[in-house]
């Protein structure tokens, strides 16, 4: 038999330590059932912000090993010129068992060390020249990836079913863009969805670009996703605009006569 006890919550109802146990193990234990296929990276939140001399960690839920990181309060680093790469991390301590608490503690660092160990996550990378100013603003989909004063988060892993995966963020960024061009059914399909938020998988993303591009995926990681929606995105813009505009001055020229 599997049971289940729900505490009752009474004026003067002293609870007892079998009750103080059920409201814990339901507080720490059912979302993680419900991430059991997912993998390790950002849930919401945790986006990087620039000021001339820092970097920002937003708020944010990170799901790691099994376990919920609630970031409650910005997390900053300093930076300075370097041109070369920088990598900004999250690194997960490991656990400290006190007598009332098991504290799991994480911590932020900028690092050119641009590899990614079991108990890291990586946040943004980017390359700064002397002079210039680093920026979290893009001027197009493409713009993501420039080389130099750009906050690159194409690799930042994202929580999804089987793993991790692209932001949703890109994706969006992705569909805006394309939405102005004449589409066929499935990139119409992938956008319309896409505009929703929603965490894509790995595996989501590399169905469309499979069908789309002709091509197969083998073990795609963030970055070969996203330089294959790219190579969709500039096929879609060498295509025809969508003349909105024209239409609607069409519609009131009508109107007028």
């Amino acid at each position: 038999m599997n049971e289940q006890k729900y505490p009752q919550f009474e004026r003067l109802h002293v609870l007892r330590t079998e009750a103080l146990c059920s409201i814990r193990d339901r507080a720490f234990d059912i979302f993680p059932l419900f991430m059991e296929d997912y993998g390790d990276g950002i849930i919401s939140g945790c986006r990087p912000v620039t000021t001339p001399d820092t970097i920002t960690l937003s708020e944010g839920i990170i799901f790691y090993n099994k376990f919920f990181y609630l970031i409650k309060e910005p997390m900053s680093v300093e930076y300075a010129p370097t041109e070369e790469y920088m990598m900004m991390k999250l690194i997960f301590e490991p656990e400290l068992e006190t007598e009332n608490f098991t504290q799991r503690n994480v911590n932020v660092i900028l690092t050119h060390n641009m590899n990614v160990a079991s108990n890291e996550l990586e946040i943004c990378r980017f390359k700064l020249k002397k002079g210039a100013v680093l920026r979290t603003t893009y001027t197009d989909f493409f713009d993501r990836v420039t080389e130099f004063d750009t906050v690159n988060t194409v690799n930042v892993p994202y929580a999804a079913v089987g793993g991790h995966t692209l932001s949703p963020e890109i994706l969006i960024a992705f569909a805006n863009e394309a939405r102005d061009f004449e589409l066929a059914t499935e990139d119409f399909n992938f956008c319309f969805a896409a505009l929703s938020g929603s965490i894509f998988s790995a595996a989501q993303i590399s169905l469309y670009i499979e069908h789309r591009l002709k091509t197969e995926l083998t073990a795609p990681t963030n970055q070969i996703l996203y330089d294959n929606l790219s190579l969709i995105l500039r096929e879609i813009k060498n295509g025809r605009r969508r003349e909105i505009l024209g239409t609607r001055r069409r519609r009131r020229e009508i109107m007028l006569e």
